[in-house]
């Protein structure tokens, strides 16, 4: 049938890692009758963005595997290559549901800062179970092996070894006081014996969820999916969290459990304690520091000491953890 655009293309309001578009659409059935709907389309952005590279058929293939599961995923259209539209792209259903702002962050507007505190804590425990969920499966039977780029024997290994290429990358060479000290530290301090490894879904954060009411409908953006130990997807929340507190000066949700009680809570969820927790959160905050040093070079930002890749909440956070100088005094 002929498929009509209903209105203009128009942005999702939160992510910045792909170039992605809302389409509303309306056309005839086979019957005849009319029906419109909603889907949602994505490309790799346009030159270079956040990370150094953008795997559209791995994040496709990774729900695709996810679709039968208890995790709530996209439905797929289909996708294409190039020879459609001039690049490749995938096509998914707008799923119902709202998520949380990223930018102002959902610790200073939205829905989630004006709901009653117990349902602010209703929506953190149901995302934890879901995230705890995505931890539970069965990686291998899913097919989800391809998620490995290199080989090693360890999923965390891979991993490690993607960061470092990506850091590199984003740095080109130059130093950077703070991050420099901690991914030596990293690398130093890499846990030896692992707990079971599975799916991590990579960027484990409310921006990145939908939400009917206060239970998840729908989890978004697996472009960071690897395979790994829960802890790696934990480190990356509690790092996460912290930044849009710490970080930006707000308090946390009233709703919200302390760190202890989040911890508990998803412990039980997953049938298991977490192991290195410091790591993995130290793990996480590098990650996303990294994030900082991309998004200031996209900006045209001093790229020394003293600009937002080298000083910035993240890096702050993490020289207090780690009992290195404070990045403002490299400025």
């Amino acid at each position: 049938p002929e498929v009509r655009l209903v209105t203009d293309p128009a942005p999702p309001s939160n992510g910045s890692s792909n170039e992605t578009v809302v389409l509303h659409c309306a056309w005839d059935d086979a019957t005849g009758a009319p029906r419109e709907q909603s889907f949602v389309a994505r490309t790799a952005p346009r030159g270079e963005g956040l990370f150094l590279t953008y795997d559209l058929d791995r994040q496709y293939r990774t729900m695709e595997a996810l679709a039968g599961t208890d995790v709530p995923v996209p439905r797929l259209v289909g996708r294409a290559g190039p020879e459609v539209i001039g690049e490749a792209f995938y096509v998914m259903e707008a799923a119902a549901g709202e998520a949380p702002p990223d930018l102002p962050p959902y610790t200073t507007t939205g829905w989630l800062l004006e709901a009653d505190p117990a349902d602010q804590r209703r929506v953190h425990d149901a995302t934890l179970d879901v995230l705890a969920r995505i931890h539970r499966l069965d990686a291998n039977a899913l097919g989800l092996g391809f998620l490995n780029r290199t080989g090693a024997a360890r999923g965390l290994d891979d991993q490690l070894a993607d960061t470092g290429e990506w850091y590199r990358w984003a740095t080109s060479g130059r130093p950077q006081a703070t991050m420099d000290a901690v991914w030596a530290w990293l690398q130093a301090e890499v846990p030896t014996d692992l707990p079971p490894e599975g799916l991590n879904w990579g960027d484990a954060r409310f921006g990145n969820v939908l939400y009917v009411g206060t239970e998840p409908s729908c989890v978004l953006d697996w472009e960071m999916a690897a395979i790994g130990p829960a802890e790696v997807d934990l480190g990356w929340w509690f790092a996460m969290n912290r930044f849009y507190t710490e970080g930006t000066g707000a308090p946390p949700l009233p709703g919200f459990p302390t760190r202890a009680e989040a911890v508990a809570h998803y412990e039980a969820a997953l049938g298991r304690p977490l192991e290195r927790l410091d790591w993995y959160e130290a793990l996480g905050a590098f990650r996303f520091g990294i994030v900082f040093i991309r998004a200031a070079a996209l900006a045209g930002a001093d790229p020394g000491p003293g600009g937002m890749g080298q000083l910035n909440p993240v890096t702050t956070m993490l020289a207090a953890d780690l009992g290195l100088p404070d990045p403002a005094s490299f400025a």
